[in-house]
């Protein structure tokens, strides 16, 4: 990958973007790369929030509400996310003017076909390991651009303008448009039943099935020059485990980067990676085996490209993860309270064995997401909140999907009552409510999940309500 300048020239003829639903992590940061490389950039969203406010703060229009009158300022290009129907009036107004429409998995692709790109996807992890990545090739000189699904302090945000051609960017892989884009290196980190439909109506940004998520993904591993994948996950392994380009990364002995003598801490993990030219010892300043995992990537993804393990493994010492991902807000009367994104099973499991390997008393504020998920693995979500000591369940956080008869938290709340789990049900206030009435010097309080939840780890330690 060979560094060059790029500088951004504003001229008149660069085109003007208009993001409809900027206010989103992915949208906001391709509307940040695309100001900064010189192009007009606005958007709308259907509510104000903080990205709007910042974005605004960075001198981008933003409208809230959609409209046609946001096409009067000469926009030539209209971006959309697949979350949105191509019936919505302001897609339709936009064609009736002649506006260019595409989806921001085209304007991404339209970045990786221009520079030497860096894909990370999978279910799990694909922010922390773009975070990692990005940390490690900043070390090392490299200035790439990045695209990053959540906040990364070493970047102050969630998007980085590099000086150079290369693109270390995370892939949404519940986009089936994902099956486009061609990397330099693909890699993935797992791959699961998550954005699955099924059998219900919604297709925003899901597929029909996991057999359609797995095509897409085979798909876009093909098309990379280089494949890195974990191992410990079997269909994974037969996926593309037998593609030429592949190579593999995980505690599984017969991958090509193998993970041994873990240690996992409260708050820190170590561990060795035996390489095909090597070892490297690694200390991280994040918990859990996952994140031991997503190090792997990272280290062997910065290997294929040339660069010193020990170098890559001492920057990796500096990463103090993403936001959302194991974010530590603070203590409260000794307890600690930590906030969290997961809300697949397999991530509500592997952060709350996390939180047990503390020693703490876990309390866990589940948030489920979307209806769709909730219908499909509410079994599977409440056996996983069932490892806490005590779970406070909230309401779905529908995301905008339609409501779905009979679907509804209390079916969690029933299957961990049946087990004999301390649980009940609480909305953002009662549950903030509850727990600082309640907190004892050995707790640990973790929300869970991809929607608000947060706002009750930050009321704890802020001393304000959610």
């Amino acid at each position: 990958m060979a560094r060059i300048d790029r500088r951004s020239t504003i001229d008149g003829n660069k085109r003007h973007l208009h993001f409809m639903g900027i206010g989103g992590v992915g949208m906001s940061g391709l509307a940040r790369w695309y100001k900064r490389d010189g192009y007009r950039v606005s958007g709308c969203d259907s509510s104000p929030s903080s990205i709007v406010e910042a974005l605004v703060q960075e001198d981008i229009a933003v409208f809230v509400g959609h409209s046609a009158s946001h096409f009067e300022t000469n926009v030539d290009t209209l971006i959309s996310t697949m979350a949105v129907a191509d019936n919505h009036p302001e897609i339709l107004a936009a064609k009736e003017l002649g506006v260019r429409h595409i989806k921001r998995i085209e304007l991404l692709a339209e970045l990786f076909n221009e520079q030497a790109s860096i894909g990370i996807t999978g279910t799990h992890g694909k922010s922390t390991t773009t975070g990692m990545v990005a940390t490690i090739f900043m070390a090392a000189g490299l200035e790439p651009s990045v695209q990053v699904g959540a906040n990364l302090p070493l970047i102050e945000g969630n998007m980085r303008y590099g000086n150079s051609n290369i693109l270390i960017a995370e892939v949404d892989e519940s986009d089936p448009g994902f099956v486009g884009l061609k990397s330099h290196i693909a890699v993935i980190t797992n791959l699961e039943d998550d954005h699955i439909a099924g059998d219900y109506d919604e297709r925003r940004n899901y597929h029909a099935s996991l057999e359609d998520l797995e095509e897409a993904a085979y798909s876009f591993a093909k098309k990379a020059t280089r494949v890195v994948y974990c191992a410990d996950w079997e269909r994974l392994t037969t996926l593309v485990g037998n593609l030429e380009t592949a190579v593999s990364y995980g505690f599984d002995t017969k991958a090509d980067y193998v993970i041994s003598s873990a240690d996992l801490k409260e708050s820190q993990s170590s561990f060795t990676l035996e390489t095909p030219k090597g070892k490297v010892d690694v200390q991280l300043n994040v918990p859990g085996s996952h994140n031991v995992l997503n190090a792997s990537a990272a280290l062997t993804v910065a290997h294929l490209n040339g660069i010193d393990l020990n170098l890559a493994a001492k920057a990796l010492s500096t990463y103090t993860g993403v936001g959302r991902r194991w974010q530590r807000w603070g203590e409260v009367h000794n307890a600690l309270v930590i906030d969290d994104y997961a809300h697949h099973p397999t991530e509500i499991t592997a952060t709350l064995m996390t939180a047990r390997n503390t020693g703490r008393r876990v309390r866990a504020v589940l948030q489920p997401h979307r209806y769709v998920r909730t219908a499909r693995h509410w079994p599977a979500i409440a056996d996983a909140a069932g490892l806490a000591d005590e779970v406070l369940v909230l309401d779905i956080y529908g995301a905008g999907e339609t409501v779905i008869p009979g679907i509804s938290s209390q079916l969690i709340i029933e299957r961990l009552k049946a087990a004999g789990k301390n649980v009940s049900f609480h909305n953002l206030l009662s549950a903030q409510d509850y727990l600082s009435q309640t907190l004892a010097e050995n707790d640990l309080v973790i929300t869970l999940g991809a929607g608000d939840v947060w706002r009750i780890a930050a009321g704890l330690v802020e001393g304000q309500h959610a």
